[in-house]
Formats: structure tokens, C-alpha cells, sequence
């Protein structure tokens, strides 16, 4: 017993010290993790961002990894979405949060297949290259969901 008490009289300071590196380091770190995803998740086309360099602009293109801004009128410039580092963004709440984490992350793990039709034309005005783009979505089992043309 008296073995025991001086083994916990040994490790008390680190037990100690691990308390205070998560809560003064570990969870506020966290926390400004989870804030920054949220406000990445935020962003929309039109909202006036700063870039972590200091670049000044509005958004015109939203895509995955990176966004276009206009920085003067009719100059664009395109700039890695995590480079973003704050703006007038109203942040969404976390629910939309997860949802769309959720969305982006099915979409991820969707597979694309490319299909290529000939097609022959009597006009040889009708001949030429049209590319038509169709999303299908499949489930589990591989079958269609549902059909959008663009």
C-alpha cells in the first residue's frame, strides 16, 4: 500500500501537467480548427475576403480548392481557398456545417466514368465536336439515382 502511495506521490506533477497542456493548448487549438472549417465552409461568391498575404477582394468563383477574387475591376486572380484568412462572411451555423462536410465528402467518393458516343451527321455543318456533360448519381449496388443533364 505504501508502495502504491509513493508511486502516485511520483506521477501526480505529470497528471497534473497533461491537465494543463489539453486545456490551455489542446482544446483551444481545437476549437479554432473547428472555427476556420466553418468559416471556409461559409465562404459565397460576392463576400469581400482578406487573404493571409493581405490581398483585398471579392469573390467571383468559388471552387473546391481555391477561389477566384477580383482584387480591382475586370483583374481576377486565382487564390488557394485555405490562403483565405478573414472577411465579411456570416458563418453558418454547424449543423449546415456537417451537412455540407458530409455532401462534399459523398461527393469525393463518387466515382466518374467517361462515356464516348460517335455520332455520324449527313450535314457536314452539323460536324464538329459538342460535349454534352451528364451527372449521374449511383448508390451502393451501383444503380442510378437520379439523371441531371448540363
Amino acid at each position: 500500500m505504501e508502495d502504491i502511495m509513493n508511486m502516485l506521490g511520483m506521477f501526480w506533477p505529470f497528471l497534473v501537467l497533461i491537465a494543463v497542456f489539453y486545456f490551455f493548448m489542446y482544446r483551444p487549438q481545437k476549437k479554432l480548427q473547428l472555427e476556420r472549417g466553418r468559416f471556409l465552409l461559409s465562404l459565397r461568391k460576392g463576400d469581400r475576403v482578406v487573404t493571409s498575404g493581405g490581398v483585398h477582394g471579392v469573390i467571383k468563383v468559388l471552387r473546391d480548392k481555391y477561389v477566384e477574387l477580383e482584387i480591382a475591376p475586370k483583374v481576377v486572380i486565382k487564390v488557394e481557398k485555405a490562403a483565405i484568412h478573414h472577411g465579411d462572411v456570416k458563418l453558418v451555423d454547424e449543423k449546415i456545417a456537417k451537412e455540407e462536410a458530409a455532401k462534399a465528402k459523398h461527393q469525393e467518393n463518387m466515382e466518374t466514368q467517361v462515356t464516348e458516343e460517335v455520332i455520324e451527321v449527313n450535314d457536314p455543318k452539323e460536324a464538329g465536336t459538342e460535349v454534352i456533360e451528364e451527372v449521374i448519381e449511383v448508390d451502393e449496388n451501383g444503380k442510378p439515382i437520379k439523371e441531371d443533364k448540363k
